[in-house]
């Protein structure tokens, strides 16, 4: 165990052990209800954004949360290293230093990573397609499933019957939990998401009009 710490916390593994780690945290916490899954994408409106979104399109990594992108990325990218570390990188002593040859190594990992991954998210693709189908006023109404641990003014997130994933908002403090059945009321444009209460609310609005 000692070994095999020291080999994947030695450079040039340390390079991507470390964002490991961090992802596998990030996906914990997505699990867990406590954070979207596409807490790393960026808003395509922006010019900038937008020229990343290209460059992800031109590699074969657009299509899914940047988070499965950069995970399948890191996973490819450390287990070379680590084996190459492990393995080759004896055969070049004498030869280059241990920085270039860790260098070297970790240009390659990434080099070879990134098709890699353009190949495993293919068949991805299809779980995270974005429904338009509807115009997002046309929703309200809608009764779905709050998929967060909790909803508030500035976190939330639910899934429509027929599986479309909607950012949802609603007044703090409330009983909404993981699993409630929420009503979209209003769509909110600016925050680009939707105003949520629970049935009984929504029907005690409704009796009280």
């Amino acid at each position: 165990m000692d070994l095999f710490l020291n080999e994947v916390f030695s450079f040039p593994t340390v390079i991507f052990t470390l964002p490991l780690l961090v992802l596998t945290l990030l996906w914990l916490m997505a699990f867990a209800g406590l954070l979207d899954l596409d807490i790393l994408d960026f808003d395509t409106d922006t010019e900038s954004s937008s020229v990343s979104a290209s460059w992800l399109e031109t590699l074969g990594l657009n299509g899914v949360p940047l988070t499965v992108s950069l995970t399948i990325i890191d996973i490819y990218a450390f287990s070379f290293t680590y084996l190459a570390r492990k393995y080759a990188a004896p055969l070049f002593d004498g030869v280059l230093t241990a920085t270039a040859q860790g260098a070297v190594v970790a240009a390659f990992a990434i080099i070879i990573a990134l098709p890699l991954t353009a190949l495993c998210i293919k068949p991805l693709r299809r779980f995270f397609v974005t429904h338009e189908g509807l115009a997002k006023n046309e929703l309200i109404g809608t009764i779905c499933t709050l998929t967060t641990l909790t909803v508030n003014e500035t976190f939330g997130q639910a899934v429509t019957p027929d599986g479309m994933v909607l950012n949802v908002r609603a007044s703090s403090p409330n009983t909404i939990g993981k699993g409630s059945k929420i009503v979209l009321i209003d769509y909110l444009v600016l925050q680009d998401c939707y105003s949520v209460v629970t049935e009984s609310e929504l029907m005690a609005m409704s009796s009280s009009s």
